[in-house]
């Protein structure tokens, strides 16, 4: 019987434990962008500009006008646990910096190669070298104050953390996500971002958050934000809630630094949370309360936090956004009810474009076919049976069912409409059909949203979705696919963005997912009733498809109950 030898403890290889290190402290380029920008904050630069390349994996460099530092500082920055912010165990009870753990720059020079570029006054600088957390070269520069961190190739020899890299246009837009909460909290710094050869953000320094504000969410918006004030014991929240965008747009600040904290996040979104379960309202939320009072030294990220007393902070943010949400919606509306006489005639048949009665879905669908004049019942049982059988009638307003010589079939109008808008999206390879507004549609978007619109562009004129940037954070739609309506071009499109950013619409290509995307958005929805014609044609349309059994989010569309379990059921057998 072989015997497996004892392996013997050993000590790791420092180049081994900084790339271990790099694995917490840096999960994708947007760590590498917010550690470096934090360092940036605490040398108290007053502006940063940041440039990125394909969403920050082929090159993240962030220049800043702070401290700088001398020749003996540059290098023992590049050390493990080597830090200006603290001294003693005392000072982790009072951590007033971003930064403190000195874990941040080494770790990020193990994943990548680096070069670091810094002056304490303006003049000779000193510029270093490092290949994968290895010092190559060290050498006089001429510069202005300030520091400038150069990183290239990230994660090129860490293969395992490489592949959870997601596309360009997702790594952009968590790394815009991490700089708009800093801008966010340090209204006072001017921020730039440019990824390629484009600005992205242009945020200059504000006098305070509400002047900020504008450059974050558009001016639009902002005019209709409500001021967030309120103070229980030593806790004090600050911000603005805003009407509801679609994108879940929130940003939670402790003490300056941008949070992840769950406690929070579900404290806030229980109070924004409505009767029907959707948010009604986006919140940038800056919490202030004594450092004692908050531990930030759980997680190497610094992302995650803990209070010396979780109930009140949850209380101050809570009773802040009940507040809040008062002065944003105001009183409730009283209306008079008047009886009017109720008709026994039946209700019209109205077509898939309108006009449309108020109800929990979409107030404005995308019309695909014109809808016939209603078909007496005698005729439809005569008429030729679809592809799964003949069409009965519909059930709660929601689901197409029909008979065969096998049994019942039950067809999900919503998803059987996503699917053929989806693959109607997607028929021509050619060039889509589209329509030109006849006045371009300004759309105010989290800057995180604007530059992925920005970098999906191209594959959104493929689907027949033309934008263009307009001034910060701010897009124009020129056209949209011909079957969408264009009444709803911005809330469709700040949705189709969210979907894309969060990939809620698994696997497939960009092109792809953004046509799922609007399709789901524009399909019919339940509860709506169809007459005999709408469900006869919209059949029809399933029945050309490519793929009639599955909505391009894997839903199933049809469910079949056969007869002889139907007659078991009840018991006939």
């Amino acid at each position: 019987m072989y015997l497996r030898p004892v392996a013997r403890i050993h000590l790791l290889p420092d180049t081994l434990i900084n790339q271990i290190a790099a694995g917490e402290v840096v999960e994708r380029p947007a760590s590498v962008v917010k550690e470096l920008v934090e360092n940036a904050l605490d040398a108290d630069a007053r502006n940063v500009k940041i440039r990125l390349l394909a969403g920050g994996r082929e090159l993240v460099e962030v220049e800043d006008d702070g401290s700088g530092m001398d020749p003996d500082d540059a290098l023992l920055a590049l050390e493990r646990h080597a830090t200006s912010k603290i001294a003693d165990a005392a000072d982790l009870d009072r951590i007033a910096t971003l930064g403190f753990r000195g874990e941040a720059l080494p770790s990020i020079a193990a994943a990548c190669r680096l070069t670091l570029e810094t002056a304490a006054a303006d003049g000779e600088g000193t510029r270093v070298e490092v290949e994968f957390g290895r010092v190559v070269r060290v050498a006089p520069c001429a510069r202005p104050r300030g520091t400038t961190v150069t990183v290239r190739d990230i994660f090129v020899r860490l293969p395992a953390r490489l592949k959870f890299l997601r596309s360009e246009a997702t790594e952009l837009r968590h790394s815009v996500a991490a700089l708009t909460a800093l801008a966010f909290v340090r209204p006072e710094v001017g921020f730039a971002v440019e990824h390629g050869r484009r600005a992205i953000l242009q945020l200059p320094p504000a006098r305070d958050l509400g002047q900020r504000l504008p450059d974050l969410v558009g001016p639009a918006r902002a005019r209709q934000a409500r001021p967030v004030r309120h103070t229980f014991g030593p806790v004090t929240v600050t911000g603005f809630l805003l009407p509801p965008s679609g994108s879940r747009d929130m940003v939670v600040a402790v003490n300056g630094r941008a949070v992840r904290d769950r406690l929070l996040s579900g404290a806030v979104n229980r109070a924004l949370r409505g009767p029907s379960g959707a948010l009604e309202a986006d919140a940038y939320l800056h919490l202030q309360l004594p450092a004692g009072e908050v531990d930030v030294n759980v997680h190497p990220a610094k992302a995650e936090v803990r209070f010396a007393d979780p109930g009140r902070v949850m209380s101050a943010v809570t009773q802040a956004l009940a507040a809040a949400r008062v002065t944003m919606h105001g009183p409730v509306e009283v209306r008079r009810v008047v009886s009017v006489p109720v008709s026994t005639s039946p209700a019209p048949s109205l077509p898939l474009g309108g006009p449309w009665p108020p109800y929990a879905g979409s107030p404005d669908q995308l019309r695909v076919y014109e809808a016939s004049p209603p078909v007496p019942a005698a005729a439809l049982s005569a008429a030729a049976p679809t592809r799964w059988g003949r069409y009965i009638g519909q059930y709660r307003g929601t689901y197409l069912v029909l008979e065969d010589d096998d049994g019942l079939v039950l067809i999900d109008q919503h998803v059987a409409h996503e699917r053929v808008l989806y693959e109607d999206l997607l028929a021509d390879q050619t060039g889509p059909t589209v329509q030109r507004l006849l006045l371009p549609e300004i759309v105010e978007l989290p800057p995180a949203l604007a530059a992925l619109a920005l970098e999906a562009a191209p594959e959104l004129e493929a689907l027949g979705l033309e934008i263009e940037a307009a001034s910060g954070a701010t897009v124009r739609v020129l056209a949209l696919p011909a079957p969408l309506p264009a009444a709803r071009a911005a809330a469709m499109l700040r949705q189709l963005l969210t979907d894309l950013g969060e990939a809620a619409v698994p696997g497939g290509t960009l092109r792809e997912r953004a046509a799922a995307s609007l399709a789901c958005q524009a399909a019919i929805k339940k509860n709506w009733s169809l007459s005999a014609a709408e469900a006869q044609a919209l059949l029809a349309d399933l029945a050309r498809v490519r793929d009639p059994h599955r909505c391009p989010h894997g839903r199933p569309i049809v469910l079949r109950l056969p007869h002889d379990e139907i007659e078991r059921r009840i018991g006939r057998r």
